[in-house]
């Protein structure tokens, strides 16, 4: 441990980010919050996406981890991405990533990182996709979503379809992507199957 951390968590000690309980290092959670967020599952994919491998979420979206998810995105408290770190290190089907050639982040709308300041899907992907993959920022925004979470099911697909776009220079053929979002901490496996 650096003195720099020494020095910080004598003055601001770590806690669960969840009850606020002391813990030992930034970021970790205590068992019993770890327990009430932690939900790792594969989500059934539409039959529609041929080129969709699967889903993971790693999270509810509810509770704790929507708290967490809207100080990172709403209030700016960027260091509580740790948190999510924690999280993505327990992926619980690590052989099942093997194969990825980049992780690819969901692009944030320029008005959004304008207002917040940063980018959380980078925030809290970044770090952890630098360890084990490539990450490349080749999706882009072609035109602007209404956020979907105040869009009903059935209004949330029509929302994104065309939104986003590659980036000429991207190389994604025959490419096997891990898309990430941060809404319940998504992991999207992809093989790109067009030219």
């Amino acid at each position: 441990m650096s003195l720099l951390t020494l020095i910080t968590n004598l003055f601001y000690p770590p806690t669960c980010p969840a009850c606020g309980i002391l813990m030992k290092r930034d970021g970790d959670w205590c068992p019993s919050c770890l327990a009430s967020v932690w939900h790792p599952r594969r989500i059934n994919r539409s039959r529609q996406l041929k080129a969709l491998d699967a889903c993971y979420c790693l999270a509810d979206y509810d509770g704790a981890m929507r708290r967490l998810i809207h100080d990172i995105k709403y209030k700016g408290r960027e260091g509580k991405c740790r948190s999510c770190r924690v999280l993505l290190d327990r992926f619980p089907w690590p052989e099942r990533l093997q194969n990825i050639d980049m992780v690819v982040p969901v692009p944030l709308a320029p008005e959004k990182m304008k207002s917040r300041g940063f980018n959380q899907v980078e925030s809290l992907f970044k770090t952890w996709a630098d360890d084990h993959y490539r990450w490349a920022d080749i999706l882009q925004r072609l035109r602007p979503t209404d956020a979907q979470w105040h869009l009903p099911r059935s209004q949330r697909s029509e929302n994104v379809h065309r939104a986003f776009g590659l980036r000429e220079t991207a190389d994604v053929k025959n490419k096997h992507i891990l898309l990430v979002e941060q809404r319940c901490l998504g992991l999207i496996q992809y093989w790109e199957r067009c030219a």
